[in-house]
């Protein structure tokens, strides 16, 4: 994974994900809105993430930024993939505190949202996280698709799970070729 281009392509293949634009030509692509997020097109750990209402996206200097709507959330919640198996999910009950993560009761429905994402970014090995949220409307979209360095929370799950993820990464790793 190079940047967030992704977010870029998956808008435009009409994947699940919030919206995304790099060039404000391209507005009208986006839901009318009042607040957008905007962000380095190579930036990660939402460093540099700013919200801006609508007015200020025109007076901004928006060269490799992205160009979101502010998405006003549920709450937050990551799958986590070892190759294309997803071996737990957590989430932020409390959008506000966003690293006090929750075991997460994903249903099939949550499985496949998550799944195509891992399918569509063709890796046959290695840790992949797909972050999402949640909206008012029930849907999930797609914040961050992780696949370099990604952040497990190991430490916030209970022993059985991070037992299990252990063991299934240790015969993933032997696994390689």
């Amino acid at each position: 994974m190079k940047g967030k281009q992704y977010l870029l392509d998956l808008t435009l293949e009409d994947y699940p994900v919030i919206p995304t634009i790099d060039d404000i030509e391209n507005l009208n692509l986006l839901p009318d809105c009042e607040r957008y997020a905007i962000k380095p097109k190579d930036g990660a750990d939402s460093i540099g993430l700013e919200f801006i209402t609508k007015n200020e996206l025109f007076e901004k200097d928006l060269e490799n930024m992205l160009i979101q709507p502010a998405i006003d959330f549920e709450y937050e919640v990551s799958f986590y993939f070892i190759n294309d198996s997803l071996e737990y999910a957590l989430y932020a009950p409390d959008k506000d505190k966003r690293w006090e993560l929750k075991k997460y009761e994903f249903g099939q429905s949550d499985k496949e949202f998550a799944e195509k994402f891992i399918k569509w970014n063709c890796i046959e090995n290695g840790i992949q996280r797909v972050d999402a949220c949640r909206t008012k409307e029930g849907e999930l979209l797609l914040v961050e698709l992780e696949d370099l360095n990604p952040y497990l929370s190991v430490l916030e799950l209970d022993e059985k799970t991070r037992s299990d993820f252990m063991n299934h990464l240790i015969t993933a790793l032997k696994n390689m070729h």
